[in-house]
């Protein structure tokens, strides 16, 4: 039985209470046309299929032909052999399942009626300038989404969050909302957004730069030394530091929300984030929604459709910061300063309302997205 010592704490104190929330975006099932398609028949004539040409045999077949017509012998196939080996899909976290749905239509996804949770349709990259269209991979208009935001519990002392795949970290000990939980509060947010998508090649090309390795190295440190000041065992508690695609693009996101909410129509604080840097790509994911109709204004959608102007007007933001040459010199293993998890970051820059931000505004470095006076060649939008 392992000890645990008492902490006081003022009960008026601001960190008495932490809740805990889980947020989540409504998509459609892509694959559910494709499950019930194969279920039409499998008993009859795939379940003893070996390969995609046997799928391409029995679509010689008038009712394996209809019921197949709209998928491609490679994915009944794929759903086949997860029906022979008895497995069903591998589990995905939540922003996993949410970025595939984004890349996976070419053009549109979800259907458009006044009350569907979501629709999102592509913008054509014909007109991206050459600096942006070498980096930027899609930008999807998302017309209407809903995100649910449920509360599964909360903490004391300090706030713990999901992490950056958007999965409670279930080593994190919280306090229960009830004795015996049997439901959970939530609310659902109807809004609009814009999604950015990266090129994999783009970030893994700014990986390999030496500047970039280095810069990485002290933000890596900061981390560290966070870690220790909070007790923190990091492989016992299988606490991660985010890396840099996730930093740059999460200060990126931030530079963004401030150039784009002057247009939009919607103060800076209602508009949130969504950050992913994962194996299934990199993309920001810029979103607005509230209880009522607020939400589906349009602004953001409009914004999407020049977001290469707003992109150009949030670099130019970052570049220079009115705390510089401090902001801009600040190292996050400076343990004087003790802002570990900061590289060139402050309220001058980066930082914006917590209701917009997915990490409490914490894992930003505008040195990682621009160059700033301090020169550290680390950028990832060159000048």
């Amino acid at each position: 039985m392992t000890e645990e010592y008492n902490r006081l704490l003022v009960r008026s104190a601001s960190n008495a209470y932490f809740s805990q929330i889980l947020s989540v975006i409504s998509l459609p099932d892509l694959d559910a046309g494709l499950r019930d398609a194969v279920n039409l028949v499998y008993e009859d004539f795939l379940q003893y299929a070996e390969s995609a040409s046997d799928v391409k045999k029995e679509r010689k077949k008038q009712k394996v032909a209809v019921a197949l017509e709209k998928f491609t012998d490679e994915a009944v196939w794929e759903e086949v052999q997860q029906r022979q080996s008895g497995q069903g899909k591998p589990n995905k976290s939540i922003k996993q399942v949410e970025i595939e749905t984004l890349l996976s239509s070419p053009v549109e996804v979800g259907e458009d009626f006044p009350d569907g949770d979501f629709h999102a349709r592509s913008r054509s990259l014909d007109n991206l300038q050459p600096a942006f269209a070498s980096c930027i991979e899609r930008i999807v208009l998302v017309h209407r989404l809903r995100e649910v935001i449920a509360q599964v519990g909360f903490t004391r002392f300090e706030a713990e969050m999901p992490d950056i795949d958007g999965e409670l970290d279930i080593s994190v000990r919280r306090a229960a909302l009830d004795i015996e939980t049997t439901w959970v509060p939530a609310i659902e947010n109807k809004g609009e957004g814009v999604f950015i998508a990266f090129r994999k090649e783009a970030i893994e090309d700014w990986l390999k730069r030496e500047a970039v390795k280095k810069r990485g190295r002290e933000l890596s440190r900061g981390f560290d030394i966070w870690c220790a000041r909070k007790g923190i065992d990091q492989e016992k508690e299988k606490v991660k530091f985010p890396g840099l695609p996730y930093i740059m693009l999460h200060s990126l996101s931030h530079l963004l929300i401030v150039a784009v909410s002057l247009e939009c129509g919607y103060a800076a604080s209602s508009i949130r984030e969504r950050i992913y840097a994962g194996e299934s790509g990199y993309g920001i994911l810029l979103y607005t929604g509230s209880t009522g109709s607020e939400g589906t204004l349009g602004g953001l959608v409009e914004v999407g459709k020049r977001i290469e102007h707003h992109l150009e007007v949030a670099l130019e933001q970052g570049r220079l910061c009115s705390n510089d040459p401090v902001c801009a010199q600040h190292r996050p293993d400076n343990e004087q300063e003790e802002r570990f998890l900061h590289g060139s970051a402050c309220h001058g820059c980066l930082l914006i309302a917590e209701t917009s931000c997915e990490r409490r505004n914490e894992f930003l470095d505008r040195a990682l997205v621009v160059s700033t006076v301090e020169g550290l060649g680390a950028e990832f939008f060159p000048e």
